[in-house]
């Protein structure tokens, strides 16, 4: 067959990402906090955008409300010039094949280069100030830290939501101030639950941190440097008479001699009585929640969006008419206006499918979860953005972003979307409905239910896990394992025995 040129003509679909939905994409995935200052300025720029607020106190203007501004929309937008009506359905363009956002919650920001420098921008950048490695080198906060360690110590949702309400609870110097009875019964656990919780976190960074006394703080340091014995945890109980220089009685209580004594205190001394107090405490906004959900008398809850976490904007056609009137031929000005009118139309549209899509997710959630908000953090359920998307018709990108740093405040308190999913695991059966989280928490109570003369081995545990209809490979029992920093089966027999 030979070859030469030749012109053909073939009908093809492709992917088109338009200016407006990845508006609207972007939108979708901003915080509170980053679309308030993102409102804030498109009000700045657009001078036919305003605030609800001002328009009811202008006494002037029209009486119209946001739905109603909402559904004249597609009657005012220009239209001249137009090649296409975009569509702002976020599921509209991404096919089955394309790429979820089910492994990381994290959101994927386009800030260009020069945002990292502002100052150039405003003409006074100086040449020679490197802002990249300015922005690298600010130092961590005290919030930061725990929330990095929470991310590393626990896998279980249920263990990451108690350790960040416990560390909602720590003061400027490190120290728990919190009611563990309290927290138990605000998420409907144990106290021994949370107790356990709080004496992991005290082996978080900086040593000494999650203590509830200066004894404890102290104790705590002790044996992060393996100093601590007999003869220091006996002065620890007695600090009011370290601290009265009754140096005569705490070495009658304690058995030592001056030597030892004078040891000891310089061991006590080389500690620090308030551990976090050399990191920044990071001045956080106040979480605003996006969702709120209350239960009614009949049992059944009642979700809705929080009409005050932002601001309600209007397109103000009165001013658009009589700018347009007295523009008169200048095609510059018509032009200008018309493409302010197309971008608030393209907002105001963008952020009622915002709010929309935001609504739907947390509807789904709490339908999913309800035995959590009737029972308390034990029955959280499994649950994948598969399986919202699913019910939703919706993608997993787009529940994804939906999730991702959007709160909702609940009878049991303030949480974020993200925090009601787990992962899914696979088995050997074909099973993916069984969560990696529920697997990992049955390890860990066969573990916690061993004895010295009964230690079970990663194969005995495959068993006892088949048992209950969970058949997974040995080498995942120890992958689970590992990442929960549990040692292997002659480790924790050596342990138990020398207890």
């Amino acid at each position: 067959m030979a070859i030469t040129p030749k012109l053909e003509i073939r009908q093809s679909q492709s992917l088109l990402m338009t200016p407006q939905l990845r508006q609207a994409i972007n939108l979708l995935q901003l915080s509170n906090l980053e679309l308030n200052q993102l409102l804030e300025q498109e009000l700045v720029n657009n001078p036919l955008l305003e605030r609800e607020d001002d328009r009811l106190a202008d006494t002037s203007a029209e009486d119209i409300s946001p739905l109603d501004e909402f559904n004249r929309l597609d009657q005012n937008l220009p239209v001249e010039n137009e090649e296409f009506s975009p569509d702002l359905d976020y599921d509209n363009q991404f096919n089955d094949d394309a790429g979820s956002d089910r492994e990381s919650y994290d959101l994927s920001s386009d800030v260009s280069w020069e945002q990292y420098n502002p100052a150039k921008n405003s003409g006074t950048a100086d040449a020679d100030f490197d802002y990249f490695e300015q922005k690298l080198a600010a130092e961590k906060s005290l919030t930061a830290l725990i929330e990095e360690q929470i991310s590393l110590r626990f896998t279980n949702p249920r263990e990451k939501l108690i350790a960040r309400l416990l560390a909602e609870q720590l003061d400027g110097a490190g120290y728990f101030r919190g009611s563990l009875e309290n927290t138990a019964k605000a998420l409907g656990t144990t106290v021994e639950t949370v107790e356990k919780i709080l004496r992991a976190m005290q082996g978080f960074e900086p040593s000494g941190i999650f203590a509830r006394s200066l004894a404890e703080t102290l104790a705590i340091q002790l044996r992060d440097r393996n100093r601590y014995d007999p003869v220091i945890a006996c002065l620890l109980e007695h600090l009011d008479l370290v601290a009265a220089r009754n140096f005569k009685e705490i070495k009658r209580l304690c058995n030592i001699d001056d030597d030892d004594l004078a040891s000891v205190l310089a061991d006590i001394k080389s500690l620090d009585p308030k551990p976090a107090a050399r990191y920044t405490v990071e001045t956080a906004a106040a979480v605003v929640p996006d969702v709120l959900v209350s239960r009614r008398k009949d049992g059944s809850y009642h979700i809705e969006l929080n009409s005050l976490s932002l601001p309600r904007l209007l397109i103000n056609h009165i001013y658009y008419a009589e700018v347009m009137a007295g523009a008169g031929h200048d095609k510059a000005a018509s032009r200008y206006l018309k493409e302010n009118l197309r971008h608030a139309g393209f907002l105001i549209k963008s952020l009622h499918q915002r709010a929309s899509t935001i609504l739907r997710v947390a509807e789904a959630i709490v339908k999913y979860q309800r035995d959590f908000f009737e029972y308390g953090i034990e029955q959280l359920k499994p649950m994948s953005l598969k399986d919202i998307a699913y019910d939703l018709e919706l993608h997993e990108s787009t529940v994804s972003r939906v999730t991702s740093r959007k709160y909702m405040q609940t009878p049991r308190g303030l949480f974020e979307l993200k925090y009601f999913f787990s992962a899914a695991a696979n088995t050997y059966t074909g099973n993916d409905n069984t969560s990696t989280t529920s697997i990992k928490h049955l390890i860990k109570q066969l573990i916690s239910a061993e004895t010295p003369e009964a230690v079970l081995s990663d194969d005995k545990i495959v068993e006892l896990l088949a048992a209950q209809g969970i058949k997974i490979a040995r080498r995942t029992v120890a992958k689970y394992r590992e990442a929960m920093n549990i040692p292997t089966s002659a480790e924790r027999k050596r342990l138990k025995r020398s207890l």
